[in-house]
C-alpha cells in the first residue's frame, strides 16, 4: 500500500508512570515536524487523536508558535473569514490554524481552505478528523504539500485512495485480503472499508464454495482429480531439489508471501514451476497475504513424506517458519506460526505466543489454537509454566461444548468460563513468582473472570488491586508487559469496576484499555472488540445512546465464528437492546436480546441482561408475564449463589417495581423500593438516585400526585440523574402537576421533556403517561412528535395504567403506631389513649391493612422506612 504519511510516535518520558516507560504513545511533536502546508490527523474514537493535538498545542505554546484553535462544530465565524484572519495574523510569519471535528466541513469549505493555503505562504492548517469523511470532498490540489498522521493512512475518502478500491467481481476471500491490506491491519478501518465494498456474487459462491481452494477441495476424491494429483506428484519426484522445496512449502497450512521469502525463492520462479504442475490454487488477490494454497491432497502427500523421511529437517523448517512469521506479525501469520511452532515442538515460541496474544489466538483459528496447546509434554510445561494455564483453559472448551459447531448460547459461554478459569486459582501461587509480567496478567485475568462469574465481585476487586500492585513492582525492576496484555488487564479491571457499581471508573478504564489495544495493533484485536462492546454498554447505562451507537459500530462487525463471540457481544447486545427499546424499535430489540438470553445464564453480565430483557418485555409485552419471567431469572441466579452487587440489587428492584406499577400494584412497588433502599443504602428511596424515578412513578400511580411531583422535581434537578431518567422524571412531574390542576407548570415540564426526548429519539418515555394526558399536554404546548415516533407509539399501550390508592394513616393511627413502637400491649396503648382495647385492636387492624403487613414487627419496619414514626428526643 502506498503511503502519504506515517504515524509519528515516540517513547514516553523517563519520569512517566512505570507501566508507560518504554511504551509507544502518541506525541505532539509529529505535527511540528516538516514544512507541509496541510496536516491531517485521522483516527477512530479512542485512538489518541485528541491526546496528540493537546500535546502538540502545549509544545506550540512552549516554542512560541502562533496558533488558532477552532472546532467545525461551533465556528465563531464563517470558515473563509477564520482562515483570512489567521493569514492576516501570520503577516509573513508561520501561523497554524487547527480545526477539530473537521469531518463536518463541507466540500466548498474545504475547497476554500485548500485555495487559501496555496496563496498564503505563512499559513499552515491542521485538520483533526475521524477516519470517515464526506464522499464528495474535493481532491487535494497538486501544489499543496500534505502529511497525514494517525492510524488511517487514507486520503480524504475511500474512493480517492487507489489502494482501497475493490474489484466488484472479487471472491469473498480476495475482497477480505484487499480490505485487510488497505486497512493496514486496523480493524475499525476494515469495517468502514467493508461498508463501502461492492456487493455481488461469483460463480464459486453460487456453487456453494467460498473460493477456488474450496472448489478444488470439493472436487478432490473423484477419479479424474485423483489421477491428476498422482501425475503431478510424480513429475515433482523426478526433480530432487524441486521436491525438497515442495516438501517445505507443504509444511505451511496456507502459503504466505512470508513463506516464500523465508525459502529464499527469488522472483517466485519455483512457485511458478510448481504452479504449472497444478500444486497451487489461488486463495486470495494476487500478491496479497495468503494468496496461494496448496491443493489439500498434494499437501498431505508431501507433508507426510517430509515427516517420515526427514523428521529433523521437518522440525527445523517448521521452527524457521514459526520464527519468521512471529517476527512478521501479520494477521494470517499468527495462527500459521502457531501451527508451525507446534509441529516444530518449539515450546518457547508457543509460550511466547500465549503470553503475547492469550485468548486472542482463538480469534485467528480456533481449531489450530486448541490443538497447539493440547497434550503438551510434561517437560515443556515444567520449563514454561505458562503453558499449563494455556492447556487447561483451552482444553476446557471442548469439555464445555464451546467448540465450533457446538451450542454458542450465553449459557454455554458461562459454563465454559467457569470450567476454564477455575483452573487458574490453584496455579496462581506457583506462577506468580516464576512467570513474566505477561504471564501474570494471563493467570490473574483468569482468576478475575472466575471470581466475577461465580459472584465474588469483592474478591475480584481485591485481585484487580493486587495485579496492579504486582505490575508496579515489576515495572520498578524494569519488567514491562506487552501493550496488548496491559490493555487486556485494563479491560478486566473495567469489567470488575462495572460489576462493583463504579460506572465512571469502569468507563475510564475501558477507554484506557481501548486506546492501548488499538496502539498494540493485531496483538490486541480481541481487546479492541471487547473494550468497544463494554464502552457501548457503559454509555447506554449512562443514557448516552448516541455514544453507545458509535461504540457499537466499532464493536459490531466481527467474525461470527469467533469462539468468544457470544461472551464478547453480550455487553454490546445489551446496549443495542437498550437503545432499540428507548426508540421503540421492537424488531431491533428482539434481535439483540435473542443473542443474550433473559439473564438466567451463568455469565457475569447477568444483572444487566436480566434488567434490559425485562424492560423490553414490559415495553412490548404483558407486565404479568414480564414479572413471572423476571422471578424465574432471579431464582436461577439465586440457585447459583449469586445475588449481584448493591448496584445490581437496586437495578433489579427498580425493574421489578416498574413491573408491579404496570400491573396496578403501585403500593407494593412503594414498599419494595423502601425495603431495598433501607437494606442496601440504609436510606429512603428519595435519597437513592437509582430508585428515585421509579419511586416517584409509584407514588404518581398510587394516587399521591403531590408526593410524586416533589420526588420527580428532585430527580430532574439532581446531577446524579442519568439523561434518560431526567426525561422520564420530567414527564412524571408534568403528569403529577396536571393532576393537581397546575396546567401551566405541567405544560412547561412537558415541553422540557418533549424537547429532550425528540432530540435523543427517546420515544419510550411517552408511554409513561396516559394517552389522554399526552394528547392534552401536546395540544397545550404545541409540541408534535416525528412521524416515526407517532407510528411506533400508536402500536403500543401506555405502560402504567391507573392503580390503587396508597393508603394514608390517620392521626389517631399514627399515635397507636407510636405506642406499639414503645412496646406497649393493646391494653396499655388503650389506657394511654383513654379508649377501649377493642378500639385499639380495630385501629391496629386498619394499620396492618394499609401497610400491607400481618404483624407488629413488620408494621414498625415498614413505618420506619416510610418515615411515619415520630422522632423522639
Amino acid at each position: 500500500m502506498s503511503r502519504t504519511a506515517t504515524i509519528s510516535r515516540q517513547a514516553a518520558s523517563p519520569d512517566a508512570h512505570p507501566l508507560l516507560q518504554g511504551a509507544v504513545q502518541p506525541d505532539g511533536t509529529a505535527l511540528l515536524e516538516g514544512s507541509e502546508q496541510l496536516v491531517i490527523v485521522r483516527a477512530l474514537p479512542g485512538m489518541g487523536k485528541t491526546r496528540s493535538v493537546d500535546a502538540w498545542r502545549a509544545l506550540c505554546e512552549e516554542r512560541g508558535v502562533q496558533t488558532t484553535i477552532a472546532s467545525a462544530r461551533e465556528l465563531r465565524m464563517p470558515l473563509a473569514e477564520l482562515v483570512a484572519e489567521a493569514a492576516a495574523t501570520a503577516s509573513g510569519l508561520a501561523h497554524t490554524l487547527v480545526i477539530d471535528d473537521a469531518e463536518l466541513l463541507t466540500a466548498p469549505q474545504l475547497g476554500q481552505l485548500y485555495a487559501q493555503l496555496q496563496v498564503e505562504p505563512g499559513l499552515r492548517a491542521v485538520l483533526c478528523t475521524s477516519c470517515a469523511a464526506a464522499a464528495d470532498a474535493p481532491a487535494l490540489p497538486a501544489g499543496l504539500t500534505v502529511r497525514e498522521v494517525g492510524a488511517a493512512q487514507l486520503k480524504l475518502t475511500v474512493r480517492q485512495n487507489p489502494d482501497a478500491r475493490h474489484d466488484a467481481d472479487a471472491s469473498p476471500s480476495a475482497l477480505a485480503a484487499q480490505l485487510l491490506q488497505a486497512a493496514d491491519g486496523w480493524p475499525g478501518l476494515m469495517i468502514r472499508l467493508a461498508d463501502a465494498a461492492p456487493a455481488g456474487g461469483t460463480e464459486l459462491e453460487s456453487a456453494g464454495a467460498e473460493d477456488a481452494a474450496a472448489a478444488v477441495a470439493l472436487a478432490v476424491g473423484t477419479p479424474a482429480v485423483a489421477q491428476w494429483l498422482r501425475a503431478a506428484v510424480e513429475r515433482a519426484l523426478g526433480d530432487g531439489e524441486l521436491l525438497s522445496i515442495a516438501r517445505r512449502m507443504a509444511l505451511a497450512p496456507q502459503l504466505l508471501e512470508r513463506h516464500i521469502a523465508l525459502l529464499g525463492l527469488e522472483g517466485d520462479a519455483v512457485v511458478g514451476t510448481l504452479n504449472t504442475l497444478g500444486f497451487f490454487v489461488q486463495s486470495g488477490a494476487a500478491g496479497a497475504p495468503g494468496a496461494r494454497q496448496m491443493v489439500p491432497a498434494i499437501r498431505a502427500l508431501l507433508r507426510d513424506d517430509a515427516r517420515t523421511h526427514s523428521p529433523t529437517e521437518f522440525r527445523e523448517w517448521n521452527r524457521v517458519f514459526a520464527d519468521g512469521l512471529v517476527s512478521h506479525g501479520g494477521r494470517d501469520e499468527i495462527w500459521v506460526a502457531l501451527e508451525h511452532a507446534r509441529a516444530a515442538e518449539a515450546w518457547d515460541i508457543l509460550a511466547s505466543l500465549w503470553a503475547r496474544h492469550g485468548l486472542g489466538l482463538l480469534n485467528r483459528n480456533f481449531t489450530v489454537a486448541v490443538g497447539a496447546y493440547s497434550d503438551l509434554p510434561d517437560g515443556a510445561i515444567r520449563e514454561y509454566p505458562e503453558l499449563r494455564l494455556a492447556q487447561l483453559v483451552l482444553m476446557s472448551l471442548d469439555a464445555a461444548g464451546s467448540a465450533p459447531g457446538a451450542t454458542t448460547g450465553s449459557t454455554t459461554g458461562g459454563v465454559w468460563l467457569r470450567a476454564s478459569t477455575q483452573a487458574a486459582t490453584p496455579l496462581l501461587p506457583q506462577l506468580s513468582d516464576s512467570t513474566t509480567a505477561d504471564g501474570l496478567i494471563g493467570v490473574m485475568s483468569a482468576v478475575l473472570v472466575n471470581q466475577r462469574v461465580t459472584g465474588a465481585v469483592a474478591g475480584a476487586l481485591e485481585s484487580s488491586r493486587l495485579l496492579a500492585e504486582q505490575l508496579d513492582q515489576r515495572a520498578a525492576l524494569g519488567e514491562q508487559p506487552s501493550a496488548s496484555n496491559y490493555a487486556w488487564a485494563r479491560f478486566q479491571h473495567a469489567v470488575t469496576l462495572l460489576l462493583a457499581d463504579d460506572l465512571p471508573g469502569s468507563l475510564a478504564a475501558a477507554t484506557d484499555s481501548y486506546e492501548w489495544a488499538v496502539g498494540a495493533g493485531i496483538d490486541a484485536e480481541h481487546v479492541v472488540v471487547n473494550a468497544a462492546a463494554h464502552l457501548a454498554l457503559c454509555h447506554a447505562l449512562s443514557g448516552a445512546e448516541e455514544d453507545a451507537l458509535d461504540w457499537l459500530d466499532v464493536a459490531g462487525p466481527h467474525d461470527p465464528s469467533q469462539w468468544h463471540g457470544t461472551l464478547t457481544r453480550v455487553p454490546a447486545q445489551v446496549a443495542a437492546a437498550c437503545v432499540a427499546t428507548e426508540r421503540l424499535d421492537r424488531a431491533a430489540a428482539e434481535l439483540a436480546l435473542a443473542a443474550t438470553g433473559d439473564g438466567s445464564a451463568p455469565i457475569e453480565m447477568w444483572p444487566f441482561v436480566a434488567a434490559q430483557a425485562a424492560r423490553s418485555a414490559l415495553t412490548f409485552g404483558d407486565p404479568t408475564v414480564m414479572l413471572a419471567e423476571f422471578d424465574r431469572v432471579e431464582l436461577a441466579q439465586a440457585r447459583l449463589g449469586r445475588t449481584g452487587s448493591n448496584g445490581a440489587l437496586l437495578m433489579m428492584a427498580r425493574t421489578r417495581a416498574d413491573g408491579l406499577i404496570a400491573t396496578g400494584a403501585a403500593g407494593r412497588a412503594v414498599e419494595l423500593l423502601e425495603m431495598v433502599a433501607h437494606r442496601v443504602c440504609a436510606a429512603k428511596p428519595d435519597a437513592v438516585p437509582e430508585l428515585l424515578v421509579s419511586y416517584a412513578r409509584a407514588h404518581l400511580y398510587g394516587g399521591r400526585a403531590a408526593q410524586a411531583a416533589r420526588l420527580a422535581s428532585t430527580a430532574v434537578n439532581s446531577r446524579r440523574t442519568t439523561p434518560t431518567d431526567g426525561v422520564e422524571a420530567s414527564l412524571i412531574l408534568a403528569e403529577a402537576l396536571l393532576r393537581q390542576g397546575e396546567e401551566a407548570a405541567a405544560v412547561e415540564a412537558f415541553t422540557h421533556a418533549h424537547t429532550l426526548a425528540v432530540h435523543r429519539r427517546q420515544w419510550r418515555v411517552f408511554l409513561g403517561i396516559p394517552r389522554e394526558s399526552l394528547a392534552r399536554l401536546s395540544a397545550a404546548s404545541g409540541a408534535t412528535l416525528p412521524a416515526v415516533a407517532a407510528e411506533r407509539l400508536a402500536g403500543l399501550n401506555p405502560l402504567f395504567p391507573e392503580s390503587e390508592q396508597i393508603a394514608e394513616l390517620t392521626a389517631r393511627e399514627l399515635v397507636v403506631l407510636d405506642g406499639l413502637r414503645s412496646g406497649g400491649s393493646t391494653a396499655e396503648v388503650a389506657a394511654a389513649l383513654s379508649v377501649s382495647p377493642n378500639t385499639v385492636k380495630s385501629q391496629i387492624s386498619s394499620i396492618f391493612a394499609k401497610l400491607g403487613v400481618r404483624d407488629r414487627e413488620r408494621a414498625l419496619s415498614v413505618a420506619e422506612r416510610r418515615g411515619l414514626l415520630r422522632r423522639r428526643p
